[in-house]
């Protein structure tokens, strides 16, 4: 049973010795920890100045739940409810079942657990499944884990390049199997952050500096996965109609242009953000106009006159394009923002 919570109460501020101040507990708080005169207890100071109090096991309590596999209508309910357990940060999933063998639900739920970075089956029994998570928070910072997931959409860009470039078809399996570890990556990141927002105490190891950090981890993550699923769509479109592509030249080469400016200001825009560069997201934000601008619109309809089919690609292309340069703008947007709170020269916080 969960501890009842305290109402609202109030303390007076004492003074013991000459360098420290106290504050007396409520009783009611430390009688249901189970504390006594003489325990430690762990104080952390959250990111809006307050301080949490935390009784020793509370660092190493562990969350858990119950999923009913009889009540779930078919494995595919089942294994959403594991992923939705992960994601909101459950460490123990207890699956039951008196009408199910535990091992062909286990087997069901292979694929969906070995997804998800951390979880693992770790044990079975006649009518109980036992998922834990594994997986070491002090491991990771917000700021490494948003790295890798730049740097799995940095190479989804270099091998859809590459696959225009030299035609070879088996890059696009490579191509999905890095957006299926984004995939991941995200879900982590997920509980990662839900997690933090349930036990405060997490935050030291993901080591967020400010509220603004906090929100920028979440909101960038997200806008990576829509730039993986519009680079995935793109890898496609180029699949669908490659031929043609190579028919022209001209069009090849605005193509090409286009993904390595692209490309370049994805690079441009994550190092802003990772280094807090004023200047790198400046010049992305104040990139503007037509992305086929100096002839390229030119060569564009021309080629879609000759070809209604084709002119449907071209259509697809430049809106994917433009969708893509938006997110760019975003990520840089939330650069500035970090750049704010960062106590530059340029920007002097007043308390």
């Amino acid at each position: 049973m969960e501890p009842k919570t305290l109402d609202r109460v109030f303390r007076r501020i004492q003074i013991v010795g000459k360098a420290s101040y106290s504050i007396s507990l409520p009783k009611q708080w430390v009688l249901s920890r189970g504390l006594k005169p003489g325990d430690f207890i762990e104080i952390s100071e959250a990111l809006d100045g307050s301080l949490r109090l935390s009784p020793p096991e509370a660092r190493f309590r562990q969350h858990s739940c119950r999923i009913n596999a009889d009540l779930c209508k078919d494995e595919k309910r089942l294994q959403k409810l594991v992923v939705a357990g992960y994601r909101v940060g459950y460490d123990v999933i207890y699956i039951s079942s008196s009408e199910k063998s535990i091992p062909e639900i286990s087997k069901g739920l292979e694929d969906v657990v070995n997804a998800l970075p951390g979880l693992e089956i770790s044990h079975e029994k006649d009518s109980k499944l036992v998922i834990r998570n594994v997986l070491d928070y002090a491991r990771f910072s917000v700021d490494d884990l948003v790295k890798r997931c730049y740097l799995q959409a940095s190479e989804i860009f270099n091998n859809i390049l590459h696959f225009l470039e030299t035609g070879r078809y088996d890059l696009i399996p490579y191509i999905e199997s890095l957006g299926d570890r984004l995939h991941e990556l995200s879900q982590l990141h997920t509980r990662l952050m839900i997690t933090y927002l349930k036990r405060r105490e997490i935050g030291r190891s993901l080591r967020f500096r400010n509220p603004t950090h906090v929100y920028s981890s979440i909101v960038i993550v997200m806008i990576i996965r829509w730039l993986v699923e519009y680079l995935i769509h793109l890898t496609r479109l180029i699949s669908r109609f490659r031929k043609k592509i190579w028919s022209d030249s001209r069009v090849y080469s605005v193509v090409r242009s286009v993904l390595l400016e692209l490309s370049s200001l994805l690079d441009k825009s994550f190092n802003s953000y990772l280094s807090l560069e004023f200047d790198q997201a400046n010049k992305v934000l104040s990139i503007s106009g037509d992305l086929l601008a100096g002839g390229f619109r030119e060569v564009f309809m021309k080629a879609a006159s000759k070809d209604r089919l084709f002119a449907e690609f071209l259509a697809q292309f430049e809106i994917i394009c433009l969708n893509i340069r938006s997110l760019m703008r975003e990520i840089a947007q939330l650069s500035l923002d970090l750049f704010m709170e960062s106590k530059s020269p340029v920007c002097e916080i007043e308390e």
